[in-house]
C-alpha cells in the first residue's frame, strides 16, 4: 500500500509514452495493483491493519486514492487502484494521511503489515472495455455478487494477436445469444513477466457461479465450444483462481 519507492519509479517512467497513449483509448483504463501474499495464520491481524487504514483514511477524508480489495482464495489481497498515467505513481498517496496524522504514527500503521507477509508488490494492468461482455455498462463492482471467478490465459508474442482475435469472437458469440453471463478482460502491464489475459466473472457465491456457467453453455455451446477450443491453441499456460470483493476493505474518499 506504500508509494512505490524512487528507484522503481524512475524505471516506470520509462516507459510512460506506452500507458499514456493506452489511455488516450477511452475503451482502456489503467490499474495499479498492490498484491499482499498473506500468511494464512495471520489473516484476521492482517484484516484488522487493513481496516484501521480504511478508517485513518475515512477519519481524516484522504482525497488522493482510492481502491477496492479482492481476496483471493490463495490468501492474496489485491488493491486495485485506478490510475491516468505512470506519473501518478511518483505521488504520495497518503500526504494527507501524513499531514494530519504525522509521519511516524502512518509510518508504525504501514510497519504493522510487515510481519503478516513475506511477499508483496506492486504491478499495472490494464481493464478493456472493447473486449469485455457487459451490455449495461463496464463496472468492476456489481451489486450482490462479490464472488469473482479468474481465467489467466498467458500467451506468447507471437499469439498475443491471434489470442486478441479470439476473445473478439467470443464476446460476438455472446452477444448473438444475449448471454446473461458477463465478463470483463484485463490485459497485464508493466511489473508483470510476461503477458496475460485475465477474464473476471462476477457471481454470488461459488454454487450460483456453476449453475450460471452450465446454463450458459448449454445456451450457446455450438458457438462457444469450437471458440474456446480455438482460443487454447494460443494460450501457453491457463490458470483459474477464485476470490470475493471485500467492501470492508475498499476505500472510496467522500465527495
Amino acid at each position: 500500500m506504500k508509494n512505490l519507492k524512487l528507484s522503481l519509479i524512475a524505471v516506470i517512467m520509462l516507459t510512460a509514452p506506452y500507458l499514456t497513449q493506452a489511455q488516450e483509448e477511452k475503451s482502456v483504463q489503467a490499474f495499479w495493483i498492490h498484491e499482499d501474499r498473506v500468511k494464512p495464520s495471520m489473516t484476521d491481524e492482517y484484516e484488522q491493519v487493513a481496516k484501521d487504514l480504511v478508517a485513518a483514511c475515512k477519519e481524516h477524508n484522504v482525497q488522493e486514492t482510492r481502491w477496492i480489495t479482492l481476496k483471493q482464495d490463495d490468501n492474496s489481497y489485491l488493491y486495485i487502484t485506478p490510475i491516468k498515467n505512470h506519473a501518478e505513481l511518483d505521488k504520495n498517496a497518503f500526504v494527507t494521511l501524513n499531514e494530519k496524522m504525522g509521519d511516524d504514527k502512518v509510518a508504525g500503521l504501514f510497519a504493522r503489515f510487515n510481519p503478516m507477509y513475506d511477499q508483496h508488490g506492486d504491478y499495472i494492468v490494464y481493464l478493456h472495455k472493447d473486449l469485455s461482455y457487459m451490455p449495461g455498462g463496464v463496472s468492476q463492482t456489481i451489486e450482490g455478487q462479490n464472488y469473482r471467478t479468474l481465467y489467466y490465459n498467458y500467451v506468447t508474442p507471437e499469439h498475443d494477436m491471434a489470442f486478441l482475435k479470439g476473445i473478439k469472437n467470443i464476446k460476438k458469440a455472446f452477444e448473438k445469444h444475449n448471454s446473461k453471463m458477463h465478463f470483463r478482460v484485463y490485459k497485464s502491464g508493466f511489473g508483470v513477466m510476461g503477458t496475460y489475459y485475465m477474464i473476471a466473472v462476477a457471481g454470488t457465491n461459488s454454487l450460483e457461479s456453476a449453475k450460471a456457467g452450465d446454463a450458459n453453455w448449454e445456451l450457446m455451446k455450438d458457438d462457444f465450444g469450437p471458440l474456446l477450443k480455438e482460443l487454447s491453441k494460443h494460450t501457453w499456460k491457463m490458470e483459474e483462481k477464485t476470490g470475493w470483493m471485500r467492501p470492508e476493505l475498499e476505500y472510496m474518499p467522500a465527495q
